[in-house]
């Protein structure tokens, strides 16, 4: 099999399926990866380093008006470029493809101008600083640009190019490391063939008659390879091909004056301009096509066919098409690879994560925040060849598994070290009849279409089946949930999720569960005796056995637990001196839970009547769990009060109308103004224009009169002897502190 390198969704798929074709399937693998280190993209960016380096020495002696001058004009540039770039809308008649390629890119350029708004304002703000440091770290990408157009010819050396290729390969293959995936059995570059065999390859090309040169490149006559009886476009069959497709198939740095015999044909060797890598061969100074690298390196390591390819989907054409156009004209075959993998793209907000969008995370980015494992899992519940969005609701998914699963594990190695019962029954039988199951589901996710997701659910769904069992621990039998665990443990395992059995970090992990099972024990004893309402000298004695549980942890070197459990048994000895309330010392057994054992990297969970139970677990992790259980529980406060101050804010607005007098209500508020005369009781008589109000609208106001009287009265009382004034500003104050609280 061969690989390009790809976004972080291609590099943990294909490990992914790798791993279940070595693992599971069976098969023998060979793993290539091909490295395009001679690459438009590694060019413009080599160069651009190269020449920004040289203009920051140069900046350090610019007054700040002429160094102003240089990034406004580098920003206007890119604004201008940008603006050239509005997508054209697409004819009325045009292809669902084209119209669907038209609103993704509007999204795209939308994106872009949003981002060069948002450029603008921060090199303002660094100009504004007056510090030359802050406007060039502002504005890199845009001087960048400008510095290329002007001087980007000037940079010739081949070690400027070869030094930027080799240290993103390290970092590649470090990230890769921290992802736990598998490195390659064959890594292949391009550079290494530049010794004349991606010349000779072309040159054969050329002899077959499906190549021809142009102005010093080489181009792939498309025409005469398929009057030669072989099929092109075979992965992208439609014979329309978008602009935007062929752009990316010839490269940031194609020749604009290039003379092909058909625009769809593509370049096998470019012409070097200055400013680029060259290497020698008959058609001059060049260096090879993005296409030709790869069918180069993978028929010299693989021979004449490829079992697999593999790559994002957004290499189907024109790459892989072209690929294999170029292989099977040279192998003379009219199939060179057997079965292609295409991952789906990793979506962020929508759009397809993309460097050129700037809208990507990098790998060490991910990797500060969520574990290589939820990664991993993430990826694993999702369709591997079908798009995934990049969103909090896709990692907590996976986060929520990670938690289920390693749960699941430390309680069944909690128990293997305890009493079990070991009569089977109706409970058993029905937990092995799930493992038969959830065995076949596994098998047959596999089996179509390599559908990790529904795999990740069956297991799941198997360890929410083992829940009952564990609950009926130590009366049932553990057997049935151990071959649950080890089906668990292997198929993660073949898939590449790791480490879900935490352990300590240092030390011997036999000497430290000796030393927790005797902390845990002292506090469950202790917890009982308080709760049976023991005597004072009932819990000293238990405080005092666990003195053997000290000095072992002591003489393992278990420095930070044996100081930890020493704390907790002298503070029981201080608070039964005290003769503490019983309340104390459940508090204080409570701290040993939440705090002591969590700092020692230990979940420990009260069972209620049925003792305890506890784990090895990441400190980080539970402490990060929680901080969100403080936030939630924080959360559901505010709401509470929130729900309470709705309420509070209703009534107090129907106590403010209750509150107006009677006799005044029709003279104030929304009435004032209507009116020009009223009765003794304070009934209306006359409009504001001097006429007589109509019988039917006078009675109606006097039945308001009425309520208004009757919620008037109810008011009084509710508000007592301190009087109407005083009850309102007390619900004023509540309202006002309540949404003091609310905004906190």
């Amino acid at each position: 099999a061969v690989a390009h390198g790809a976004p972080p969704r291609a590099y943990l798929t294909f490990d992914i399926l790798r791993r279940i074709m070595m693992h599971y399937l069976g098969f023998d693998v060979k793993y290539q990866i091909n490295i395009t280190d001679i690459d438009d993209k590694i060019i413009l960016r080599s160069r651009q380093n190269k020449l920004f380096d040289d203009f920051s020495k140069e900046a350090s002696k610019m007054s700040a008006p002429e160094l102003k001058k240089v990034v406004d004009e580098a920003l206007d540039m890119i604004l201008k470029k940008l603006e050239k770039k509005v997508p054209t809308p697409p004819a009325a008649d045009a292809s669902a493809k084209d119209k669907a390629e038209f609103e993704t890119l509007t999204q795209e350029h939308g994106l872009r101008m949003g981002q060069h708004k948002e450029l603008v304002e921060r090199v303002q703000k660094a100009v504004s600083s007056g510090k030359v440091e802050e406007v060039l770290s502002a504005s890199r990408e845009a001087i960048m640009a400008k510095l290329d157009k002007e001087r980007g010819h000037t940079v010739t050396d081949h070690s400027i190019f070869d030094a930027h290729a080799r240290r993103y390969e390290d970092e590649y293959f470090e990230d890769m490391d921290s992802l736990g995936v598998l490195r390659p059995d064959v890594v292949t570059r391009i550079t290494s063939y530049m010794d004349g065999r991606v010349q000779k390859f072309i040159e054969r090309l050329e002899e077959l008659g499906v190549a021809y040169g142009s102005a010093g490149s080489v181009y792939f006559d498309i025409d005469a390879f398929q009057k030669l009886g072989y099929h092109y476009r075979k992965l992208v069959p439609a014979m329309c091909a978008t602009a935007k497709e062929m752009e990316e198939g010839e490269g940031a740095l194609a020749a604009e004056d290039a003379e092909k015999r058909n625009a769809n044909d593509f370049a096998l060797w470019k012409k070097s301009k200055p400013g680029e890598p060259a290497w020698e061969s008959k058609w001059g100074p060049g260096r090879p096509g993005w296409h030709i690298e790869c069918s180069v390196m993978a028929t010299d390591i693989n021979g004449e066919y490829l079992d697999i390819h593999a790559g994002g989907e957004d290499l189907k054409f024109p790459h892989h098409d072209n690929e294999m156009a170029q292989s099977e004209a040279y192998l003379q075959r009219s199939q060179w690879v057997n079965y292609f993998w295409h991952a789906g793209h990793l979506h962020i907000e929508g759009l397809k994560m993309s460097k050129s969008l700037k809208n990507f995370i990098t790998i060490r980015q991910a990797l500060d925040v969520h574990t290589a494992r939820q990664l991993r899992l993430m990826f694993l519940m999702q369709a591997w060849d079908k798009g995934m969005n990049y969103s909090d609701q896709a990692i907590e998914m996976a986060k929520a598994e990670e938690r289920k699963m390693k749960h699941f594990i430390g309680s069944l190695d909690f128990w293997r070290r305890r009493p079990h019962g070991q009569k089977v029954g109706e409970r058993e039988a029905k937990l092995e009849a799930s493992i038969t199951a959830c065995k076949d589901a596994v098998h047959s996710s596999i089996l179509d279409n390599f559908g990790t997701p529904k795999v990740v659910e069956a297991l799941s769904k198997l360890v929410s089946e083992c829940k009952a069992a564990l609950d009926a621990l130590p009366e049932a039998s553990l057997e049935p949930v151990e071959k649950a665990g080890n089906l668990l443990e292997d198929t993660l395992g073949m898939l590449g999720v790791e480490g879900l059995r935490s352990t300590p970090a240092i030390g011997d992990p036999k000497a430290w569960t000796a030393a927790v099972d005797a902390y845990a024990d002292l506090r469950q004893e202790v917890r009982e005796l308080v709760r049976r309402k023991a005597e004072a000298n009932e819990v000293l004695s238990a405080v005092e056995k666990a003195t053997g549980g000290i000095t072992a942890a002591k003489a393992a070197g278990l420095a930070d637990l044996a100081a930890s459990f020493e704390a907790f048994q002298s503070d029981l000895r201080d608070l039964e001196k005290k003769d503490a309330a019983p309340v104390e010392l459940l508090k204080r057994c409570d701290v040993v839970r939440n705090v002591d054992f969590v700092r020692l990297g230990i979940r420990l969970e009260d069972r209620g009547n049925d003792g305890y139970l506890w784990m090895f677990d990441d400190r980080k992790a539970m402490e990060q769990e929680q901080q969100e259980a403080e936030e939630k529980a924080k959360e559901a406060a505010r709401q509470k009060i929130r729900n309470k101050l709705d309420q509070r804010q209703k009534e107090l607005r129907v106590a403010e109308r209750a509150a107006i007098e009677p006799n005044a209500m029709f003279k104030s508020g929304g009435y004032a103004g209507l009116y020009s005369d009223f009765d003794a009781e304070g009934v209306p008589t006359k409009l504001a224009g001097g006429e007589e109000v109509s019988a039917k609208k006078k009675k109606d106001l006097v039945k308001e009169l009425a309520k208004q009287q009757k919620d008037y009265e109810k008011l009084q009382k509710q508000a007592g002897g301190d009087g109407i004034d005083a009850f309102l500003a007390k619900m004023r104050k509540e309202v006002a502190d309540m949404e003091e609280q609310v905004a906190t």
